[in-house]
């Protein structure tokens, strides 16, 4: 998953490091990590992640970064662990495992359920530690949207579509369909989609995104119908242009042919996981598309 980096590092015991808590001066550093894991992230994600919740890492004796790892709080009833991230080479020396055991504890201390998306490789470490699955979504990609824009346009039908919309219906409508408060990254998202987002008439739905490093990701998009999901992915497709990804839910069925239609390619599945917690989170009928696995 991680690229290899351009110079070796030190050899350091890791029981002689401290976790350090991460701020707006680790930006470079934080993204650092994540292009060198050849991830989607930019330095506005990196803020917004910091901004709205808590960072930690690793630095080896240099003050280089070598590990991160966050926790956002949503609302009062479950966080969001992300961006577990080691350099290459300090991977498999313990440091994932206890940033992802303090993540785990500060959430916990809060009296907050740690929900994650898991890779498959993830699943392993995670099932172990007393997480359940709840349900699986796969990104998929696109390498040239503009190819199928004409294609989106014909299918859209602009009627039912709104550009201009009130932020506290979206942030309201995200809250009842994901689960929880998540009001300053949707406020973010609004603001970094602002050429694409898109709500649906009578509060049936929203679509929003973000630029990332390597591709525009859609997502969230949640809606009360399929056909009001695939209006408002089209709608996103005719102003976009480049590679774009979007992390959709395994149980939307009609979405999903709707993206193999357009020549999407699956790229990776994820699997939405909460320690310890068998009851339904937010109204999965309701997603088509994720914000993103950091994000939830």
């Amino acid at each position: 998953m991680e690229n290899q980096p351009t110079s070796k590092l030190e050899t350091v015991p890791t029981n002689t490091l401290d976790i350090i808590k991460l701020d707006d001066r680790f930006l470079a550093d934080a993204l650092a990590l994540s292009n060198e894991a050849n991830w989607n992230q930019v330095a506005d994600d990196w803020a917004m992640m910091i901004t709205a919740g808590e960072a930690i890492g690793f630095q080896d004796t240099s003050g280089r970064l070598i590990a991160s790892a966050l926790t956002l709080p949503y609302g009062d009833q479950f966080g969001w662990i992300s961006m577990v991230i080691v350099t290459q080479l300090r991977q498999k020396q313990g440091l994932a495992t206890q940033l992802l055991n303090s993540c785990i504890q500060r959430l916990e201390d809060k009296h907050l359920v740690p929900l994650l998306d898991a890779t498959p490789a993830g699943e392993n470490v995670y099932r172990p530690l007393g997480f359940l699955p709840h349900f699986g979504f796969e990104r998929w990609e696109h390498e040239a949207v503009e190819n199928i824009s004409q294609t989106a346009t014909q299918r859209n039908n602009k009627t039912g579509v709104l550009e201009k919309f009130d932020p506290s219906e979206i942030i309201e409508k995200d809250r009842k369909i994901f689960g929880g408060d998540r009001r300053s990254i949707i406020e973010s998202l609004i603001e970094r989609s602002s050429e694409f987002a898109a709500v649906a008439e009578n509060n049936g739905g929203f679509l929003l995104g973000r630029n990332g490093r390597t591709a525009t990701h859609i997502g969230p998009i949640s809606a009360n119908s399929p056909k009001t999901a695939i209006a408002l992915l089209n709608h996103a497709l005719t102003t976009l242009s480049g590679t774009v990804f979007i992390d959709a839910c395994n149980h939307q069925n009609k979405f999903i042919v709707q993206l193999e239609k357009y020549g999407f390619r699956r790229q990776r599945p994820f699997l939405r996981m909460a320690k310890g917690y068998t009851n339904k989170l937010g109204q999965p009928e309701k997603m088509f598309a994720m914000a993103g696995p950091e994000l939830g």
